[in-house]
């Protein structure tokens, strides 16, 4: 899920020695019915510069090779064309012997069509999904598009205005019900293992989140992630909105239903999220 620790996994797995991640974190390819390729250019003229030029400008990222510039390249030329799940399994030829995925929390919403042709083309594929409270992880949306100057703040003065904008807004409602997303996945893919980890593992517990998610993947939890401790997260000074009482019951309203539905789908963490909130 966004705001979930995505930005922590990708920097775990694209430095671990088992993995060949793609340069761009999050293709969005799946979700759309032609391609668009802005980030992939704009990261192509980047790895054609010098190498001292393309470090400054990528300084969180692995250093590129030739696999990247040729994934890079050919991601670019399906610009505008029609979505086709055979061409987005192609790019992942360049990752040869190692480990490889996608981490895009824009999958969440992919419709059952689609899940149902990649578990099909795909048998062996391992989907998973961290799972995050809704509250939280709603306002942390809230903050982000904030951040991103989407986001105004005089909404905060009417609970009801803002639980009103929540109802239109896209980030909240096509990806923030973890109930529907992991329903829908297993709906459409029963037989793919899909597993689900819980946000509160990785902010509380970063060494054995990083364990035990490399398990699933079939990675091993011992070696490094270069010079990464399990805690890196290079994200942690993002600015966040104070949040109000009554702002905070705008957020518990809107996501009544779905704290009960985790609460009794997912177990764990998911019973506190609505015992916390009184749901």
């Amino acid at each position: 899920m966004q705001k979930a620790g995505t930005g922590w996994l990708f920097d775990q797995l694209q430095f671990h020695p088992d993995f060949w991640m793609p340069p761009v974190k999050q293709l969005h390819y799946l979700e759309h019915e032609r391609t668009k390729t802005g980030t992939a250019e704009k990261f192509l003229r980047i790895a054609r510069r010098n190498p001292v030029r393309r470090k400054m400008r990528l300084s969180h990222r692995r250093e590129w090779d030739e696999r990247d510039v040729a994934f890079l390249e050919q991601y670019v030329s399906y610009d505008g064309e029609p979505m086709d799940i055979e061409k987005y399994i192609a790019l992942f030829r360049y990752k040869g012997d190692s480990l490889s995925g996608e981490i895009n929390s824009g999958y969440s919403g992919l419709g059952e069509e689609t899940i149902a042709t990649l578990a099909q083309r795909l048998p062996n594929l391992k989907i998973f999904i961290i799972l995050r409270d809704p509250v939280a992880r709603g306002w942390s949306q809230v903050s982000m598009a904030y951040r991103n100057e989407n986001f105004d703040v005089r909404l905060l003065d009417n609970p009801q205005r803002f639980e009103a904008w929540l109802k239109t807004f896209p980030a909240i409602n096509k990806v923030a019900y973890p109930s529907r997303i992991v329903g829908r996945w297993l709906r459409a893919a029963p037989k793919l293992e899909v597993k689900h980890f819980f946000f509160e593992l990785v902010a509380n517990e970063p060494k054995e989140a990083r364990r035990q998610i490399l398990l699933f993947l079939g990675a091993d939890p011992e070696k490094p992630s270069a010079d990464l401790s399990p805690d890196h997260n290079r994200k942690s000074s993002d600015k966040k909105l104070e949040l109000s009482d009554g702002i905070q019951m705008a957020l518990i309203e809107h996501f009544a239903d779905e704290l009960r539905a985790c609460a009794r789908i997912f177990g764990g963490p998911a019973k506190a999220w609505a015992t916390q909130y009184g749901v």
